[in-house]
């Protein structure tokens, strides 16, 4: 579930979405041994089994009982931090990663886990660099319930027809654009209505695969520079892109076209890629009418200095315990039947599609009737060294809300991308400096 975050609500809002918050069951409603917890599907199908799997599940095997209220996909995220302000979060806060859970953690909204994570074996259960993504302070701090990674999505019926394979090279990609524009469909899905974070989507990707994990690494840690040619580079193509009419048709389509837009486009042939997270797995299963014909591969290299096929390691969901949860204890127990058991969230995952939590898994353990474009996706990333940074899982809160809010000035052309790019140093120097950056991991073969 990747669907919005941004910073906590100022107090002088607080007032302002009272309304909104009536009728959501806040975590001061719940006593001893009951827990509250906001849940957000994609599909009715996904719901029913998240109930069965892991409400019904805990409810049977436990003391303790969890009372789930479902939220709308697309506003989940903005309700649960206003939630947060006005103190009438659920027990289990959602975010949308490390980086929106870190906020919550700095403001004293959640708990820390430290003891839960002795007790419940966490720091084994979880990958390494999830588990240290999780610790603010050094305290950890919350749970990573779903890891993915960005990849480059067709439909294999269409590519067929014209003859293309998956592109592993900038060139590659754009000859199937330019013949995709010929030929009439949108070469590439995108644009951001509904959900402005669409363009952290993006952007993820093409910093990734343009830029390159080893620079990312350097920025976030302080030893080089968003205003750095590589990024302007990045940037500057992505607005090639726009200006030739290849993304999302356009500028002005740039703001009319949501997710499902693409997915749809992609199962009716008139899209031919689209860069988007492994959590679309769920969704393209649904709308396709043959979900057996659609495909995924790793994002293309974009810059010959970068290795092709690099995977942004990407926390989709991240969960925390309220500070007013009244039976903190059940609270942790539920989030360790929800994301500590890898049998469990595998069958999840075979049922649904979504992304599993960021366990260490072998592939014996996948299950017979899990798709088998699932058990690639989550065979290969364990296997190859070219992982990269999604933005809202590495880069830290007012950064990664500047990437978003003021890259629509890019797309309308108010601003260059060297503009765009000083804006974002600026905006990561005053949380570097104030220590308010998340540890990345070093990528691997560096000291």
């Amino acid at each position: 579930m990747r669907i919005t975050k941004r910073a906590l609500v100022p107090v002088s809002a607080v007032a302002a979405v009272t309304v909104a918050l009536a009728g959501c069951a806040g975590g001061n409603a719940s006593a001893a041994g009951q827990v509250t917890y906001w849940g957000a599907f994609y599909a009715p199908s996904t719901e029913e089994a998240f109930q069965e799997i892991f409400i019904d599940g805990f409810n049977a095997d436990s003391d303790a009982t969890v009372d789930m209220e479902v939220q709308e996909l697309t506003t989940i995220g903005q309700l649960t931090e206003t939630a947060v302000s006005a103190g009438e979060a659920p027990d289990i806060i959602y975010s949308d990663g490390p980086t929106s859970a870190s906020d919550f953690a700095r403001a004293d909204r959640t708990v820390p886990l430290d003891e839960y994570a002795e007790e419940y074996g966490w720091q084994d259960a979880f990958l390494p660099w999830a588990y240290e993504l999780s610790t603010v302070d050094g305290e950890f701090s919350s749970v990573p319930a779903s890891y993915g990674s960005m990849v480059l999505y067709y439909n294999t019926e269409v590519f067929e027809e014209h003859g293309w394979t998956p592109p592993t090279t900038l060139a590659e990609f754009e000859t199937i654009a330019e013949e995709a524009d010929a030929a009439g469909l949108v070469p590439l899905g995108g644009g951001n209505a509904g959900y402005q974070g669409m363009t952290e989507w993006l952007i993820t990707a093409v910093f990734n695969a343009a830029v390159g994990p080893e620079k990312i690494y350097d920025v976030l840690t302080g030893e080089a520079s968003f205003t750095d040619p590589e990024f302007v580079s990045a940037i500057e193509l992505i607005q090639s892109w726009i200006d030739r009419g290849w993304l999302a048709g356009g500028s002005e389509s740039y703001f009319t076209t949501d997710d499902t837009a693409n997915v749809t486009g992609l199962a009716n042939g008139t899209t031919a890629m689209y860069l988007s997270g492994t959590w679309s797995f769920s969704s393209l299963s649904e709308v396709f009418e043959d979900p057996s014909v659609w495909g995924w591969a790793p994002l293309p290299s974009l810059n010959d200095a970068v290795e092709p096929g690099v995977f942004p390691l990407a926390i989709g969901t991240q969960l925390s315990i309220s500070t007013d949860a009244a039976d903190p204890d059940a609270a942790a127990s539920f989030l360790d039947y929800l994301a500590g058991d890898v049998d469990r969230a595998l069958s999840y995952t075979a049922r649904t599609g979504e992304n599993p939590p960021p366990l260490a898994m072998s592939a014996d353990q996948f299950p017979e009737d899990i798709d088998e474009r699932t058990v690639e996706l989550y065979t290969q990333i364990p296997e190859t060294t070219n992982v990269g940074y999604a933005t809202w899982t590495f880069f830290p809160p007012q950064t990664d809300a500047y990437l978003i809010s003021e890259f629509d000035r890019v797309v309308t052309g108010d601003i260059t991308a060297a503009e765009y790019l000083a804006g974002m140093q600026e905006a990561f120097d005053e949380e570097f400096d104030a220590g308010a950056t998340l540890v990345p991991f070093t990528p691997q073969g560096r000291d």
